[in-house]
């Protein structure tokens, strides 16, 4: 996969940079918030080589990468400035919409922590049960805390990751933080006497590990922070400010916002508690066939402070795990047994890595890429992971380490209970056997291979393209006047290791920007540093003016064209201003990439050392 013209494709499908609010990713997908989604092509973007597919839930729209999600996502911020890219209006959400949204947020920052710190633990259980570990040496007392780190220090990992969120400072929510996790508190609750503050009592909790009570703190934190930013005098605002957000949110949390989410998470872990205790087999049953929706519509997220909340007062989840793991081994089995019956060479390859994937508990890129794209393997999924859900519900499994849940992970299902593997492990079997099976008798519509390859019709009327033995050939003038450089000598890595895609780069003596082929405007960013050309020849060209302009934010700048406008080789897009822009410090190389010139058999840069605007440059056969 080339990230970097993935990361290019999915920015100019998703609506361009003007259109990003923001965008992070977890395991398998990258989460935009769009300031209008309806200007998002769905379906182009599930043709982008290394999409596996995209979905809207939870007010963000999310494009399913699968395990190469993090090198996509660099190249994509690698492209602009999203963080600070909010002068449009957003698009106004509903409430339900907001608040998963708000979670997802929240929790999705913490999850790579949270999932390293219970690999950790497994490790430390699969020791300890073969006898592989002193029990009272140093060696186990130091992987047992780096182990529990991530989660007894929960309240610091979500004050900020909800200061990200909410838009507050993130040291004051660390501070806060650290105000309900300090050693003083700590001895002062657990000394059995009276605590009070200020005359008002403190009510006694223990805040590790704990969620709601950050969260709760996090989000009045933001309104506070405003206030006092309102209000505090511009002379000492500096000084004022946090004294305000400090001296209002400590005492305020330690009163009333940290008990009322103690007590709000002990009602809700007794809630669980109960119906873990009465009805647990039919909440796993429940959870093992329904997890397919809850991941389309991002509310598995949503499940996090139930889990967390459980986990903080039993160490072990029996709620949601258990049956998640059944789902995720549901998942690997039906797109295994794709691809063991599809007659289609590339998606057999991509149902079988789409398979171990979700063996091991990445499920998006098996439930995008093959099961609910085929259908019918998607109902074998529902019912394998129900009935193996009813399965470890009615055993009581339990999982003692959180995270990613799959056959890597399964010795985060050894517990006290001797037998809670074992059954964890024959759930896992049920929901193997039972989806394997059904996606056979069920059957698909087969993918069709892809179809042959036409036949390239000549053009005789343009003297930039000619067709010799089936082979065309088209001719990319300069767009600048300036030193020709090759793209391994300038200093962006990205463009140099040619990752973007095959092309040249020019140092301008003159600051105008021409197109270099008859075409179409595809993109312009904002900060109109940068342009792409949809060629009519089939090229995607990429002009980035100078290293990092980024930064100029639009100053100095003069485009000329607006995206969809025709353009014709040699019409000015862009004019700059190269002398303010060079005495800031900035290198005004520019590159020109052909991104998708994988689709060609060769693209040759001129051998000239400088070159003149309208010129050949590159020739793309």
């Amino acid at each position: 996969m080339k990230h970097e013209s993935t990361a290019a494709e999915i920015l100019k499908l998703v609506g361009g940079e003007k259109n990003v609010d923001s965008v992070t990713h977890c395991a398998t997908r990258l989460r935009f918030n769009l300031k209008d989604e309806k200007v998002a092509n769905d379906e182009a973007l599930k043709n982008v080589q290394g999409v596996v597919g995209v979905a809207s839930s939870g007010g963000q729209y999310q494009v399913i990468i699968g395990n190469e999600v993090n090198n996509v996502y660099k190249a994509l911020t690698q492209l602009g400035n999203f963080a600070t890219n909010n002068d449009a209006p957003t698009v106004k959400k509903g409430k339900l919409t907001t608040l998963l949204d708000t979670i997802s947020g929240i929790f999705t920052p913490i999850l790579p922590a949270m999932i390293g710190c219970a690999m950790i633990k497994a490790v430390l259980l699969i020791l300890k049960t073969f006898d592989l570990v002193d029990l009272d040496g140093q060696f186990n007392t130091i992987m047992t805390f780096i182990g529990d780190a991530a989660y007894y220090f929960l309240p610091m990992l979500l004050a900020w990751s909800a200061a990200v969120k909410l838009k507050a400072n993130v040291g004051f929510a660390l501070t806060i933080a650290g105000v309900l996790l300090h050693p003083s508190l700590g001895a002062l609750m657990s000394a059995g006497e009276p605590v009070s503050f200020l005359g008002l009592p403190v009510t006694p909790a223990t805040y590790t590990s704990s969620v709601i009570p950050i969260i709760l703190a996090v989000w009045i934190l933001s309104y506070v922070e405003r206030f006092a930013e309102k209000y505090s005098p511009s002379v000492i605002k500096s000084i004022l400010k946090p004294l305000i957000v400090i001296l209002i949110m400590a005492p305020l949390t330690l009163i009333v916002l940290g008990p009322i989410g103690a007590i709000a998470g002990n009602y809700l872990a007794s809630g669980v508690s109960f119906v873990n205790t009465h009805a647990g087999w039919l909440v796993s049953g429940i959870i093992g066939g329904a997890f397919p929706f809850l991941i389309m519509t991002g509310m598995h997220y949503s499940l996090g402070p139930v889990v967390l909340t459980a986990y903080a007062q039993t160490k072990t989840d029996s709620i949601v795990g258990p049956g998640m793991l059944v789902h995720n081994i549901s998942q690997g089995a039906a797109a295994l047994a794709v691809a063991m019956r599809t007659k289609n060479k590339a998606f057999k390859q991509v149902a079988y890595s789409t398979s171990i994937t979700a063996l091991l508990g990445i499920t998006e890129p098996a439930l995008f890429g093959v099961n609910l794209r085929l259908k019918k393997p998607l109902i074998a999924v529902i019912v394998g992971g129900m009935v193996a859900g009813v399965y470890v519900g009615l055993f009581g499994v339990a999982r003692s380490a959180l995270g990613i849940a799959g056959i890597a992970t399964l010795p985060a299902f050894i517990t006290d209970h001797p037998w809670n593997l074992v059954h964890a492990a024959i759930g896992c079997l049920i929901a193997f056997v039972v989806t394997f099976i059904m996606t056979l008798i069920l059957g698909f519509e087969d993918v069709p291979e892809d179809g042959k390859i036409q036949e390239t019709q000549e053009k005789t009327s343009t003297n930039d393209r000619v067709a010799v033995a089936g082979v065309s050939e088209h001719i990319l003038v300069a767009p600048l006047t300036g030193k020709v450089l090759e793209l391994s000598t300038i200093k962006d890595e990205a463009f140099a290791t040619g990752a973007m895609g095959k092309g040249i780069a020019i140092e301008p003596a003159v600051g105008k920007l021409a197109s270099p082929a008859d075409g179409v405007v595809s993109a312009i960013f904002p900060t109109s540093h940068a342009i792409g050309i949809s060629s009519n020849d089939g090229a995607e060209l990429l002009i980035h003016i100078g290293m990092n302009t980024v930064k100029l934010k639009g100053e100095h700048f003069k485009v000329h064209v607006k995206e969809g406008d025709t353009v014709k080789a040699g019409d000015l897009l862009i004019e700059f201003d190269t002398d303010a822009i060079a005495s800031k410090g900035f290198d005004l190389t520019t590159p020109i990439i052909v991104t998708n010139s994988h689709d060609f058999v060769d693209v040759i840069n001129t051998d000239k050392p400088s070159i003149t605007i309208g010129e050949k440059l590159i020739k793309i056969i």
